[in-house]
């Protein structure tokens, strides 16, 4: 049996070791339960092979040793879990299926996303009751035009993922085996992002207060040095050439590049 998808339904966290959590049932040395949460790996399956300690690029795994556990005596503990880039390569080449990537962003990551969540929502609020700060028409025409078209982007996943992507069995529609590069994923290579930054400017747009504009800026700034060249790097050795390609055909955020690039393929 494998790793249970659903283990932060069904089991217990009993505590934690180096920060990671331990999920239960843990009797030593005989049940040791799973360890970590977004990169889990079962105990009880797990027989020390040393596979995902090979395969992980970023080195997140460590040895502990468990002696007198039946499958084996050491196993790989993921000290480093924040870090994993998601290229799911531990979890689709453990022999024993023992180990659980979970798409699901780090706390760090969460963090910026629930600012730039609160800028847009403020923003927004703010220059629909209060009117804009500086009390300029245009912009705010042009921040609310913006809307919907951000909208679009934003739900680019939910929309192209689920048939194109063919997203593992029994877990989310992130988790897709191929690469989807039609759509709006022809138009450029991170929709979803591009969605938050088009939003963020139709609330600065819209409230056109100073407030708006430096968390605005900042998340944004954050999210292209900090955010993208991560989740790419996990996308190359996830798809390999076929993202190299990909990324040479398909910008990464220009709206305007892309369209171009995509009406030329298309008469071509």
């Amino acid at each position: 049996m494998p790793i249970d998808p659903d283990f932060q339904k069904n089991r217990e966290k009993v505590g934690k070791e180096e920060g990671i959590a331990i999920w239960g049932p843990v009797e030593p040395p005989e049940k040791l339960g799973i360890r970590g949460t977004t990169v889990a790996v079962d105990w009880d399956l797990c027989t020390g092979c040393g596979t995902c300690i090979e395969a992980c690029p970023v080195q997140l795994y460590e040895w502990k040793d468990t002696p007198s556990h039946p499958t084996s005596e050491k196993k790989a503990f993921p000290s480093r879990e924040s870090d994993c880039i998601q290229c799911f390569q531990c979890d689709k080449r453990c022999p024993v299926q023992a180990i659980r990537v979970i798409f699901w962003p780090s706390g760090w990551f969460m963090a910026m996303n629930c600012l730039m969540l609160a800028q847009i929502i403020v923003g927004v609020a703010y220059g629909t009751f209060m009117g804009p700060y500086l009390g300029l028409r245009i912009p705010l025409y042009i921040g609310w035009a913006m809307v919907p078209i951000s909208l679009f982007f934003m739900v680019a996943p939910g929309i192209y993922f689920p048939k194109k992507g063919r997203p593992q069995e029994g877990k989310t529609t992130m988790d897709t085996t191929v690469l989807v590069d039609s759509g709006t994923y022809g138009i450029v290579r991170h929709p979803q992002f591009l969605g938050g930054i088009m939003l963020t400017s139709a609330s600065i747009l819209v409230s056109q207060h100073w407030l708006s504009a430096v968390v605005g800026i900042l998340t944004a700034v954050w999210g292209y040095t900090g955010y993208l060249p991560k989740e790419e790097k996990g996308l190359i050795i996830r798809f390999g050439d076929d993202y190299r390609r990909y990324m040479q055909r398909v910008p990464r955020l220009n709206l305007i590049v892309g369209l171009i690039r995509l009406l030329r393929e298309r008469r071509s």
